[in-house]
């Protein structure tokens, strides 16, 4: 194919390029134009690709082949096809015509600048929508390539198909922290997140990087900034247990919290164990049990109820004691465990109706 000559051919600057790419995607729905309103403050005349597109690049990149780092992500980048490289917003040499995808080093300097907090907001309000919201195939996410459901979605959706749930169920959600295997901190130490679980989706509709030297727990109000919780069930570990938290939950948000009782609440759990101590027949009608098989083993929950007088915790209802025991495939029990917790849920519906919330351990 001959080449025009340069003289015919108008070559844009980079910053030009960059600035129409990005008017482009910003009125476009999808992914890349949640990422276009996030504060690039790189030169702009020295901008070749677009900040949308390198987190474009991360976040399809990950999702699809699972990379675990920044090398892996950006070989996926450099072997994907052109039409996955347009979609992305990637940059176009004017040339040749083809798309070519920031190179490893342009990624790890871009991401080091970039706030974590607003692309994780982003990101999850992305995946909180439903699928009518987004107008049917998002532009700006590549053509027949819808990301791929996490591990825990998938097993969320195994579990509704396998299990007769009751109607009329409150939608639930789990917050809990974890630790980014592989990360590290400029100053040193590993990178944690406080994270939002939406357990019906399966998808993480909020997440939020926990400081150097604090906690889950002030962190949550931050993390459920802006959402519409009114009406849910949040669960969450023992570290959560406070009366802040409980108190911002059922308060501001006007939802439900199902916590976990350890010994940094040493009163409450005592008070449990004393409402919650009896035989079975004491608690006939405040119990129920549950048996479910999967992954090599048998899992058998009883539940027991009752009520949360005088316990001091704001918005408590009732106080709650769950009996597991697991084993294999031949019903033969290896292993027993006991936890305790309370719910501001009221107790109305009854324990059966409220098996299938299971609060982290």
């Amino acid at each position: 194919m001959p080449v025009a000559p340069s003289s015919l051919i108008h070559t844009p600057g980079e910053g030009e390029i960059a600035k129409d790419t990005r008017s482009r995607v910003r009125h476009r729905p999808g992914l890349l134009a949640r990422f276009s309103s996030i504060e690039d403050n790189r030169c702009a005349s020295k901008v070749r690709h677009t900040l949308e597109a390198i987190l474009g690049v991360m976040a399809f990149g990950s999702a699809t082949v699972g990379g675990n780092s920044i090398t892996a992500i950006s070989h996926w980048a450099h072997e994907a096809p052109q039409d996955v490289l347009a979609a992305l917003g990637c940059w176009r040499d004017p040339l040749t015509g083809r798309c070519l995808p920031p190179s490893e080093r342009t990624l790890r300097r871009v991401l080091a600048d970039v706030d974590g907090n607003e692309v994780d907001r982003h990101a999850a309000a992305y995946l909180a929508e439903s699928p009518d919201d987004r107008e049917g195939q998002p532009a700006g996410d590549p053509p027949g390539s819808p990301m791929p459901r996490e591990r825990e979605a998938r097993r969320a959706a195994r579990r509704q198909r396998r299990q007769l749930m009751p109607e009329g169920l409150l939608p639930s959600a789990a917050f809990d922290g974890k630790v980014l295997r592989g990360a590290r901190l400029p100053g040193g130490g590993q990178v944690r997140l406080l994270s939002l679980f939406d357990t019906t989706g399966g998808t993480v509709v909020a997440q939020r990087q926990i400081g150097a030297k604090s906690t889950e727990v002030p962190e949550l109000a931050p993390l459920l900034t802006g959402l519409d919780l009114a009406g849910m069930v949040l669960t969450g570990d023992a570290l959560h247990t406070v009366r802040e938290s409980a108190r911002h939950l059922t308060g501001d948000h006007r939802a439900h919290y199902v916590l976990l009782l350890k010994d940094n609440q040493p009163t409450l759990l005592a008070a449990a164990i004393r409402a919650l101590s009896g035989t079975d027949t004491d608690f006939a009608t405040r119990t129920h049990t549950m048996t479910d098989r999967g992954h090599g083993r048998t899992e058998t929950r009883t539940i027991r109820t009752a009520p949360a007088v005088d316990v001091g915790f704001p918005g408590a209802a009732q106080l709650f004691r769950i009996l597991r025991y697991r084993g294999g495939l031949d019903g033969v029990r290896i292993s027993k465990e006991v936890v305790f917790g309370l719910t501001s849920l009221p107790a109305d519906p009854g324990p059966k109706r409220s098996h299938v919330v299971r609060p982290s351990s």
